[in-house]
């Protein structure tokens, strides 16, 4: 089971899409067929980490979601 997780967060990142704790935490629980919690992300985190880097990502700036707005298109 976790190596079918370790395959969805390489395909994610091939697609430039790296996935979040609250992702991991809910295909997780797909594949286990119950829900998992926050701590076990952290664990599985820390289980791969010769595999997996994490990061904290800045929110994006307010100008710059202004500028890409539907109504500015």
């Amino acid at each position: 089971q976790e190596q079918e997780l370790m395959l969805y967060i390489e395909r994610c990142v091939r697609r430039g899409l790296p996935p979040t704790r609250e992702m991991l935490r809910n295909f997780a629980g797909t594949i286990a067929n119950h829900e998992v919690s926050d701590s076990w992300v952290t664990r599985f985190l820390q289980r791969h980490n010769a595999h997996l880097i994490t990061k904290w990502s800045a929110g994006i700036d307010r100008n710059r979601h202004r500028a890409d707005s539907r109504e500015r298109y």
